[in-house]
């Protein structure tokens, strides 16, 4: 008779011992599963759509947005003026990726100078010290891939300066500062580029 209850018992230990692995495994697939998260919209585009938005540089035509992507990446069309650059500077956790569409983008990438002509790509991992522009004397269109998403919206910034005050406006390069310091836009300076 003692060996009914002794067996009842062991059959109930390793009833419970099988029931709370079970449930550590429940538990351990929930901690592996990624959290859910919203799926990007799905974005159709006619050419020449949307508007074209004129800023300092030129025109920024915007085709993929942090709203869209869930912040996961944006894509602007960029067109730059002749004489156009950026300043020599870096993004900490931004990465780029140029795609030549007309002219020819000049880029400093740590230190080298690239031609890049149509149909050229050029990419540009964060943290990467780095300065483009259009020194060329035809306007350069690019697309322009920003992952993660977010500054992108500092072209929309800058296309609302340039409505009230010109880049030749020595007050223009003072309030751009004072714009990308206050929304944190991931950008650090580190000097002037002189090609």
């Amino acid at each position: 008779m003692k060996k009914i209850p002794l067996l009842t018992l062991v059959v109930f230990a390793l009833l419970c011992g099988f029931v709370r692995f079970a449930e550590g495994q429940i538990e351990s697939e929930k901690v592996r599963t990624p959290p859910e998260t919203k799926a990007p919209k799905i974005i159709t585009l006619k050419p020449g759509e949307p508007d074209l938005i004129p800023y300092d540089a030129g025109t920024v035509r915007y085709l993929a947005t942090s709203k869209d992507t869930n912040g996961a990446w944006s894509l602007v069309e960029l067109t730059e003026m002749p004489g156009y650059k950026t300043r020599y500077h870096r993004h900490n956790y931004t990465d780029e990726a140029y795609y030549v569409l007309e002219g020819v983008l000049t880029a400093k990438i740590d230190g080298k100078t690239y031609e890049l002509p149509a149909g050229s790509y050029i990419f540009i991992p964060h943290g990467t010290p780095h300065a483009q522009g259009n020194l060329g004397k035809v306007p350069v269109k690019v697309l322009l891939t920003m992952t993660p998403a977010g500054f992108e919206e500092s072209f929309r910034e800058r296309a609302e300066l340039f409505k009230t005050t010109k880049p030749d406006d020595p007050a223009f390069i003072k309030k751009r500062e004072e714009m990308m310091k206050n929304r944190n836009y991931d950008r650090e300076f580190l000097g002037d580029w002189n090609p």
